[in-house]
């Protein structure tokens, strides 16, 4: 399957693409779409104001470094960052919202949390995507291990390239910042491994999984 022209990543946090759908990432740039990226935290208020702001330089690395290898341009639509994990993003449900409807019409597909992430800022950008983008783009959930207590449905698989998977490795263990509190999905062979797992269920090298979440629309 071809897959749409215009693709949007939506996440909470800044290495929340990478580490939900590094490897879809990867192949809109090879396939020459149209990329964009929207985050809404550093982690703020998790980490401290230095480690906050290298965990959003090491975003901004990760998309110069994947637009150079395929020759692609993604779009940082990210603004202001959010505190995370305190209930910032219950309070500010609004402005979120607000960054996906002025989006909404510039994109088909869009990738975000998957609605059963047991993260609290997870949940509500997944919340505000489902509301913002239900009748504009095809929405879909990603693949979080780590938060998933077995309510994850695996509905839309994705395969991926060499490079791809390779580059999602590259991406995640790129996080310096997010190597604290013996986190083990901030491991590129974790993600490697998963890749393996989900490939083997479509008869590819290897794969993405991903949730339906939203319509699909096809146009």
């Amino acid at each position: 399957m071809t897959l749409p022209r215009r693709v949007l990543f939506v996440g909470a946090h800044c290495d929340d693409v990478e580490l939900f759908a590094g490897g879809l990432l990867a192949r809109a740039c090879e396939e020459r779409c149209e990329v964009g990226v929207l985050v809404f935290s550093d982690h703020r208020g998790v980490l401290e104001g230095a480690l906050a702001a290298q965990s959003r330089e090491e975003m901004r690395s990760n998309l110069a470094w994947l637009s150079e290898q395929t020759g692609t341009r993604i779009v940082d639509h990210s603004g202001a960052m959010l505190a995370a994990c305190d209930g910032s993003f219950v309070a500010r449900r609004a402005e979120i919202y607000g960054a996906m409807e002025r989006l909404r019409d510039g994109y088909d597909l869009v990738v975000t949390h998957a609605p059963s992430d047991t993260n609290q800022d997870h949940q509500q950008v997944a919340a505000e995507a489902q509301r913002a983008l239900k009748a504009h783009a095809t929405v879909l959930g990603g693949e979080f291990p780590n938060n998933d207590l077995g309510t994850f449905r695996a509905t839309y698989y994705v395969a991926l390239s060499p490079f791809a998977i390779d580059a999602k490795a590259r991406m995640i263990e790129a996080y310096a910042s997010q190597r604290r509190d013996g986190r083990p999905y901030v491991d590129g062979a974790v993600a490697r491994a998963l890749a393996k797992v989900r490939g083997s269920q479509i008869r590819s090298e290897a794969a993405e999984a991903f949730e339906i979440v939203g319509r699909v629309i096809a146009r």
